[in-house]
């Protein structure tokens, strides 16, 4: 067997993508992708540099795969459902609210995941740029699936510019919790939650 299959065999055995994924989720979310490098993975999970480019090309790579597989299912569980309630409105500040109680910690220290690649990525790279708007147009038609059904019994009115109060939510949303992480502040994601919900309530009709 030559060196080159032999890698190839033991790589093939590595068996670490989802660590090496997860890993640098972790690690993007602390310290930026810019500032995340192929070495700080290796040294996280202990394994080698051909297991890690056995599965991907590039530091790139790496984090598309983490938008694909880590952030874009995490939007799908959180907002993916909201629509179907009977309130949808209702349902959409309860949705808020569990993200508050089950995150606001995490998310007052180091952000949101897509609100910081946004911020770091979104003029720098096209690739990755693409990745992070096919999570927003999948979060702003699950708002617009649900304002779409509020609107249809009469919660909300039949004036409502759909796309623009989904658009408008999702800039607030990722505001509040930008706010929140320069203040290091729960108390200023939980006020920013608070108002947003307040214009979602404004809302109904009548």
């Amino acid at each position: 067997m030559t060196a080159t299959k032999k890698k190839k065999k033991e790589n093939d055995k590595c068996g670490y993508r989802k660590e090496i994924v997860s890993a640098a989720f972790e690690l993007m979310l602390e310290k930026g992708y810019e500032d995340t490098g192929i070495q700080d993975i290796l040294s996280k999970i202990g394994v080698t540099k051909g297991c890690i480019y056995y599965y991907f090309k590039s530091k790139k790579d790496i984090a598309a795969a983490v938008i694909e597989e880590v952030i874009k299912p995490h939007y799908q569980s959180v907002w993916g459902d909201f629509y179907k309630s009977g309130d949808p409105l209702e349902a959409l500040c309860s949705t808020i609210d569990k993200i508050f109680d089950s995150g606001a910690e995490r998310l007052s220290k180091t952000g949101c995941p897509l609100g910081n690649l946004i911020i770091e990525m979104s003029a720098k790279d096209a690739v990755l740029a693409n990745h992070i708007k096919d999570v927003i147009t999948l979060w702003r038609g699950f708002l617009e699936s649900g304002f779409k059904k509020a609107q249809k019994k009469g919660i909300i009115s039949k004036d409502c510019n759909i796309p623009a109060i989904s658009d408008f939510i999702i800039a607030s949303f990722e505001g509040c919790i930008m706010m929140s992480k320069s203040n290091q502040s729960k108390e200023t994601l939980k006020n920013c939650f608070d108002l947003l919900k307040k214009y979602i309530s404004s809302l109904y009709a009548g």
